[in-house]
């Protein structure tokens, strides 16, 4: 395999993170809340999984860390 199929094939793969039991759920109620929304607009439903990769490609631009320490979403 080239480098450069190498290094692609490694960004391709998939990574875990561990989520709370809290944080589980959070996702999982937000799924349903957004699914009805897309059902009701005739799309698709998102899997959770689809939707945790929505949530971080839109908001991890957004992520600083404020005077405090504390890491904030900032939209401003």
């Amino acid at each position: 395999m080239a480098t450069s199929d190498k290094l692609m094939s490694e960004q391709n793969m998939g990574k875990t993170v561990r989520l709370s039991d809290a944080e589980t759920e959070a996702i999982r109620q937000k799924a349903i809340e957004i699914n009805k929304l897309l059902i009701k607009q005739g799309q698709q439903p998102l899997r959770d999984s689809e939707l945790v990769h929505k949530i971080l490609e839109k908001s991890v631009p957004y992520v600083q860390l404020n005077t405090k320490g504390e890491v904030v979403i900032e939209t401003e």
